[in-house]
């Protein structure tokens, strides 16, 4: 008892709805939060909300419209096949700068799904499905015209488009002017309760749907009108063996939120507006973000450079010895004189002298690490462990104090002045080469000049 007085509230409410829309737009609400179309509405924050129960004991037409052809007056309703069980519908819609959203929460014990995608007039709506009509303009009588879309879901996934047709509005033998296998772009995820084609108990299904404006031909902005009807397809027996349309249709159930069976026709669709206003954000859509976007990740990716690079030049500069910390012994840049006769050398000496010529010889190259160990055919690890043991110090280091030995006799001498040196040894900035030269020497290039001091 309880349970029935509940139904007849809800038809009561769904009633007097269908009577207010016609005089108020319902407000579609913009919705701010990011939506996944996975079949989940637990995203979904600000979104207009209507529920519609199947409670009908005959199919009924919309004011003006004659119901399919098979069900005239002659019918005999009897005949009928009445719902196994009844549906409850939660349908809920919004929209963003980009689309406008569909989701549907529908509560069926009973899951079919049979009629597969084919022929001319594919028969999908007699599965178990929600279908949203969409009047763009705001504008159609009644017949479809190129301004209205049908898109239809079935529980197995499946989908139709259709769009009203010019030539077919003026043809008296159609109700319902409108072609399928419409290239329109839109996302749907169906997740469904239970198992559809079988005899057990289900609990029903959600539907979540995403339509781009731009898909339908429109710019969304607040205020807009289109006309909507969301409808529920529902079929509670086994289609098995049945070959006649006629026949399938018997056993299939359509309802609307107005209450009615049969679709199709704009001037019984409800009028809504779209409410709510997008943030500031959201505007910057389509090129203007793309813009942005690209100004700032260019932006940011030059300051992580010259961040990463200043930071290693600090490091580098950092791990460059001072002139005295060097030990005397040590072979760091050697003149070539025959004042004294040659020391005798360990094995690490030897190789520091080899590279040191090499460098020596080749001091207006970019020389690495790898291409040093290479030409003193040992491994660079070798290299690294030498000239840690014997300098403490790394090899690109050793190559620097090779160069910068070079570059204070080069000063010393006159030969170029601070910037014409840098470039003359490899440098390519001469501000960095000054402040790897006073890091090893104590003083910059130009108080070294000044000096003139002939002694090394």
């Amino acid at each position: 008892m309880r349970f029935g007085f509940i139904i007849f509230l809800l038809f009561v409410s769904t009633n007097l709805w269908s009577q207010n829309t016609s005089v108020l737009p319902i407000q579609i609400p913009y919705n701010n939060s990011d939506i996944i179309v996975d079949g989940n509405l637990d995203e979904w924050n600000n979104y207009y909300q209507q529920i519609f129960v199947d409670t009908g004991q005959r199919l009924h037409n919309a004011p003006g419209h004659q119901l399919m052809a098979f069900f005239d007056e002659s019918y005999d309703y009897s005949k009928t096949f009445l719902p196994l069980s009844r549906n409850t519908v939660d349908v809920r819609i919004c929209w963003d700068i980009s689309n406008l959203y569909f989701g549907f929460i529908v509560h069926d014990s009973h899951l079919w799904a049979q009629n597969i995608i084919e022929g001319k007039y594919p028969e999908l709506h007699l599965n178990d499905g929600t279908e949203i009509y969409i009047d763009t303009k705001n504008d159609s009588g009644e017949k479809m015209d190129i301004n209205d879309y049908q898109f239809m879901i079935d529980i197995s996934g499946l989908n139709l488009v259709f769009r009203g047709d010019r030539e077919l509005i003026a043809s008296d033998s159609f109700a319902s002017p409108k072609k399928s296998g419409q290239n329109i772009f839109f996302q749907y995820h169906v997740q469904v309760n239970g198992m559809f084609n079988d005899t057990l108990a289900d609990t029903g299904y959600t539907t979540e749907v995403l339509i781009p404006f731009a898909a339908i031909g429109l710019t969304p902005k607040t205020g807009m009108k289109i006309r909507l009807e969301v409808c529920n397809n529902d079929n509670d027996y086994n289609l098995d063996g049945i070959d006649s349309y006629d026949k399938k249709a018997l056993r299939y159930w359509p309802f609307n939120w107005l209450g009615y069976c049969d679709f199709g026709y704009p001037d019984t669709w409800v009028t809504a507006q779209l409410a709510g206003e997008p943030k500031w954000f959201d505007k910057l859509s389509g090129n203007k973000i793309r813009s942005w976007f690209t100004f700032y990740a260019i932006a940011l990716i030059i300051t992580v450079l010259i961040i990463s690079l200043l930071l290693l030049r600090m490091k580098r500069i950092k791990r460059l010895p001072a002139r005295v910390e060097i030990k005397p012994s040590k072979v760091v840049y050697i003149k070539k004189q025959n004042i004294e006769p040659e020391p005798v050398l360990s094995d690490n000496d030897k190789i520091l002298r080899k590279a040191s010529d090499f460098l020596t010889k080749h001091y207006q190259e970019n020389i690495g690490s790898e291409k040093l160990a290479k030409h003193l055919a040992v491994s660079i690890r070798t290299l690294q462990r030498i000239t840690r043991e014997e300098l403490d110090v790394t090899p690109t280091n050793f190559i620097y104090m090779v160069k910068l030995n070079l570059a204070a006799d080069f000063l010393k001498n006159h030969k170029g002045n601070v910037s014409e040196t840098a470039y003359e040894f490899g440098f390519s900035d001469p501000g960095y080469f000054s402040k790897l030269f006073k890091k090893h020497f104590g003083v910059s290039p130009i108080e070294y000049m000044e000096k003139n001091d002939t002694n090394l």
